[in-house]
């Protein structure tokens, strides 16, 4: 085998683990946060959920959350190195990883609407290389995050001084902790809380994004060198969780997992702080290799024969992710059961708080399917009246003439809360499900029109598609694409939670 066909099985190997396995001390702080919430509250519940889909993700090797996000790799290698043949390899491999979905097909090209459908096109892949000119050795380090939509379009970067609903953020320690929890407050559930937070103080508007990503890299239980800035992270972690927002922005004591600071010089105008904000879900891992063989040309030949082997001892911060035999059992309490279609009485007996298991007949629907209904005024093919509408892009692999769900969890609703109440009034659905919570003006459709808002747990996806018994169709696949399509499916014994009723309440 040539050190071309390693790398590329390698790389596929860092992408498979990448999405399908979280690594060790993300695990262990989502423990810690399941400790800490109460018995029978929806934090509980959540953090329970959460854990239940890494195992199943991990024992079935299939991704972890549905939205495997923006694929960027760090690439830092010696003079000898080919960058040409590591991205060509990185393509290969995303596209082979695309195919037998291990990742959702989210490379779209920004004015056409048009998905590539293999995760590749302009500037993505993201791959950053890094030229070490100092090292006497030969070494390449390949890293990759996932970092998905839900949790990047919450975060921000601040200038300071500004205002903020902590009072005004000077140019100082307290400004920076005060623009730092005005992010983790906006994003509430709809970032899929308890999330990671990574701080850049300084540097320049790109400077602060690409440091603030580079944080998460950091193993979450090793504290920063520099006390000034590892006390400040544990103000702000104490801070937030204060807050209460807690677990999908249901309320309880986990709001964030961990904070991660880092800094750098900046000019006199400038004082910038950038919050980059990840989902429980963070999928990142390396693999590296030191010593290879003299390289003849571009051949690539005669590499190492324990070169895999070498790899995976180094996935995830040398993590081998060892499967908890312990989890808190899903609490017992009083879970009502629903069945599709809904009638009107189904759902004014729902009120704020219910856990519900549903089954029957539902249909996923994101941004360009309530575009298309409501801006665009057309009708759907399909009566999905007195059913439910899931915000969901999913994983989907087809074998022979059938497809198969291989993730499914729920994405951000407030997308879609310019269209939702006409949506809902035209198509007479009595249900959406969904992540976050919506606004004020889907709230009063729900209560006009008689539905329920149905919270799903974000970043679940193998949890969700296992309850998936079958796709029965689909609609404008090739117009729209896999995530955008219009999926009819039967799910069982699916498990929600009510947080905004048909009689105007709500929880967010």
């Amino acid at each position: 085998m040539t050190f071309a066909q390693e790398l590329q099985n390698s790389i596929f190997f860092l992408i498979q683990k990448s999405s399908t396995t979280l690594p060790f001390d993300v695990q262990v702080a989502l423990e810690k946060a399941r400790q800490q919430e109460s018995l029978n509250s929806n934090g509980e519940f959540s953090l329970t959920t959460i854990e239940e889909n890494v195992f199943l993700a991990q024992n079935k090797t299939i991704p972890i959350c549905q939205d495997t996000g923006f694929p960027t790799f760090y690439v830092t290698h010696t003079p000898n190195f080919s960058q040409k043949i590591i991205k060509q390899a990185i393509i290969f491999s995303i596209k082979k990883a695309t195919k037998v979905g291990l990742l959702r097909p989210n490379a779209v090209d920004s004015i056409s609407g048009k998905n590539s459908g293999d995760n590749t096109g302009f500037k993505i892949p993201k791959i950053i290389f890094t030229l070490d000119e100092e090292s006497q050795a030969e070494h390449l380090k390949i890293s990759l995050i996932l970092k998905g939509g839900g949790s990047e379009n919450v975060s921000m970067q601040h200038a300071l001084p500004c205002k903020t609903s902590f009072g005004n953020a000077g140019r100082d320690l307290d400004g920076i902790k005060k623009v730092v929890l005005e992010t983790i407050k906006n994003a509430e559930g709809k970032g899929c809380a308890p999330g990671i937070i990574s701080v850049h103080i300084g540097g320049d508007r790109v400077t602060g994004f690409e440091q603030a990503k580079l944080n998460l890299f950091k193993n979450l239980n090793q504290p920063h060198e520099d006390k000034i800035l590892e006390n400040l992270a544990q103000e702000i972690y104490q801070a937030a969780n204060q807050l209460k927002i807690g677990p999908m922005g249901l309320g309880g004591n986990s709001t964030v997992l961990a904070v991660k600071i880092s800094n750098s010089h900046r000019i006199p105008a400038s004082f910038f702080v950038t919050v980059n904000y990840n989902c429980w879900a963070l999928r990142r891992g390396s693999i590296s290799c030191d010593n290879f063989a003299k390289i003849n040309g571009h051949s690539w030949e005669n590499s190492p024969a324990d070169f895999s082997k070498r790899i995976k001892n180094n996935i995830c911060n040398e993590a081998s992710l060892r499967h908890r035999q312990k989890l808190s059992k899903t609490n017992k309490i009083n879970i009502k059961k629903l069945n599709f279609p809904l009638t009107e009485q189904d759902i004014l007996d729902l009120k704020i708080g219910d856990r519900v298991l549903l089954s029957g007949e539902i249909f996923t629907g994101r941004d360009l399917i309530h575009h298309y209904v409501v801006a665009e005024n057309q009708n759907l093919p399909i009566d999905i009246s007195n059913s439910a509408i899931y915000h969901c892009g999913p994983v989907m692999k087809k074998e022979s003439k059938t497809w198969q769900v291989i993730a499914a969890g729920p994405t951000t609703s407030i997308r879609e809360e310019p269209y939702q109440a006409a949506f809902i009034k035209k198509t007479k659905i009595r249900g959406i499900i969904g992540k976050g919570g919506m606004g004020q003006k889907t709230l009063a459709a729900l209560k006009l029109e008689k539905a329920v808002y149905f919270h799903a747990i974000g970043g679940a996806a193998a949890i969700y598609a296992s309850k998936i018994s079958q796709v029965i169709n689909v609609h404008y696949l090739n117009e729209f694409g896999i995530p955008e399509a219009l999926w009819q499916m039967k799910i069982k014994d699916f498990p929600v939670i009510v947080t905004m009723d048909a009689h105007g309440n709500s929880l967010h």
